[in-house]
């Protein structure tokens, strides 16, 4: 079914999760991979995404079976930088061209994630994730010079620090506040079971399969995305007149073709309607 783009809603404030949406990769499983203990945690990861345990069951038991150090969890912004989904950054870019405000609301490790999204465009102060303490009794702890300005790489991860994202049900939470004083409609696009306990403080839950389809979020997104392409999320969110101005720009053809592969069924809307 293809909506009618002369009734559709346009979307002011437009939330990603990163892991599985913007790049291919789970950034702690690539971590794991690093470190040799893949699929134990990938098995912990698929779990939690999937919905079969609560996120904050496995969260701190994954890093702390890889005990990585502040250099690795860098490492993974390069990962995520390498295996960015087709289409995320320019559909970015077209978005705010036209005036959204583009998030990004994670359950990743805030020192990977930050770097990645700001190297999308997206602004700092619009970026949510996990951020981790770390144990400065670690590595070359007597080293000074190594430290001088508190960034010595060969810490090791203590836990992480005290956020709604490492539970289940945290994005909710993390998206209220970033909406808290402002007007208009959201919308919020992820893989996980975790962005579909968002849709009580957005207007619609935009479920990404292109990376892995997981079977919860297709049958309770509002709409589902079967194709590993972004370019659908471009006319999803705007609305008739919006798309209008990326007409005779250099955002025309990703527009056009976000609306080739909704018309090739590469959708699926479960529910035509928003939050109120």
């Amino acid at each position: 079914m293809i909506p009618n783009w002369q009734t559709w809603p346009g979307f002011d404030f437009i939330f990603f999760d990163c892991d599985s949406t913007l790049s291919t990769i789970e950034g702690i499983d690539e971590l794991a991979r690093d470190k040799g203990k893949f699929t134990e945690i990938k098995q912990l990861t698929d779990a939690a995404m999937e919905g079969e345990v609560h996120l904050q069951s496995v969260y701190d038991r994954r890093l702390k079976i890889l005990n990585p150090t502040r250099a690795e969890i860098r490492r993974i912004e390069r990962h995520y930088r390498e295996t960015l989904v087709q289409d995320a950054a320019e559909v970015i870019k077209a978005l705010q061209f036209i005036g959204k405000q583009v998030f990004i609301v994670s359950g990743g490790l805030l020192a990977a994630v930050r770097p990645f999204g700001t190297w999308l465009g997206i602004p700092p102060e619009n970026i949510r994730a996990v951020s981790l303490r770390y144990d400065h009794l670690s590595g070359d702890w007597w080293d000074y010079q190594q430290d001088q300005w508190g960034q010595r790489p060969d810490v090791e991860y203590m836990n992480s620090e005290l956020t709604p994202l490492t539970q289940t049900h945290g994005k909710a939470e993390v998206v209220e506040g970033l909406l808290a004083g402002r007007q208009g409609r959201s919308v919020l696009i992820g893989d996980g079971v975790s962005d579909l306990a968002a849709r009580p403080t957005v207007d619609m839950v935009i479920g990404f399969g292109g990376v892995i389809a997981r079977p919860r979020v297709s049958a309770e997104s509002n709409i589902f995305i079967k194709t590993n392409s972004l370019a659908p999320i471009l006319p999803l969110v705007t609305s008739s007149q919006e798309q209008q101005k990326l007409y005779q720009t250099p955002h025309e053809t990703l527009l056009n073709e976000g609306l080739t592969q909704i018309q090739s069924n590469n959708i699926m809307l479960n529910y035509i309607g928003c939050k109120k």
